[in-house]
């Protein structure tokens, strides 16, 4: 696909909407509307640019958080699973299990051992 600079920038841009605004529900066109770029040309640009689609991407970042939050604070698994936007806890434990191996309970368990070691 040949993105011009401005198909860069605009998908730059997405990235940084995603980012910033993680815990929240963002579909494509509306990602595709708020850059001025449109949905096709977006996902396969983001895909090329950034080597993962927009939805791994954002599962990627929503994990990433989680596990910051299991490690520095208290908070529960429910409260975790709605701050980093999903409204599922099982959907959500189901995922995070899938990618690390184990439950958001046991990854901080874990995690702490290796801290008091």
């Amino acid at each position: 696909m040949s993105l011009s600079n401005q198909d860069m920038a605009n998908i730059q841009q997405a990235r940084t909407i995603l980012a910033e605004n993680f815990d929240k529900h963002i579909t494509i066109p509306q990602l595709a509307r708020q850059t001025g770029i449109n949905e096709a040309k977006l996902k396969e640009g983001f895909k090329e640019l950034f080597g993962q689609s927009i939805h791994t991407y954002l599962q990627q970042l929503r994990l990433e958080k989680a596990q910051h939050l299991l490690r520095t604070t208290d908070l529960t698994v429910t409260d975790i699973t709605y701050f980093i936007g999903y409204s599922h806890v099982t959907h959500f434990t189901s995922l995070f299990r899938k990618e690390t191996g184990f439950t958001p309970t046991e990854w901080r368990k874990k995690y702490r051992e290796q801290q008091d070691l």
